[in-house]
């Protein structure tokens, strides 16, 4: 898992890789049991405080994300999925939200706003089709 940090927001650094790990777990890109890289290494890596990766790692731990076993590590432990879930619903559900307020501002009537999901979704799901064509004919 490669974390991001933008030191030109307003968003804390901790609180950025709760947001990437907790994106990555409803993603499926790290499953249950996956193992996240130690403290030091991603303090090292990300060139940040070793206490800043602790908050963040005891925050995931404390919403049921992660589990910290001694000596061992940190692992995912999503458990039945309804973290990653509820993460995923209040990710997209934000983001409808700033679609929505965009919309109106446009003056964008809801019928308008429909048809154009539609075909982006449309769109989306074609350009998705072929890129696993591509993959699984190996070009």
């Amino acid at each position: 898992m490669i974390l991001r940090i933008d030191t030109t927001t307003s968003v804390p650094v901790y609180a950025q890789i709760v947001d990437q790990v907790k994106r990555a777990v409803a993603a499926g890109s790290l499953r249950d049991g996956d193992g996240l890289p130690s403290l030091r290494e991603t303090a090292l890596k990300l060139r940040i405080n070793p206490l800043t990766v602790g908050k963040a790692y005891k925050l995931l731990e404390q919403e049921g994300l992660i589990e910290t076993r001694h000596g061992l590590g940190s692992y995912v432990t999503s458990g039945d999925g309804a973290v990653a879930d509820t993460y995923r619903r209040d990710v997209l559900s934000r983001e409808i939200d700033n679609l929505l307020v965009d919309a109106f501002h446009m003056g964008v009537s809801p019928n308008e706003l429909k048809e154009l999901f539609d075909e982006r979704a449309d769109a989306a799901s074609q350009s998705l089709t072929r890129e696993n064509a591509i993959e699984e004919d190996g070009r």
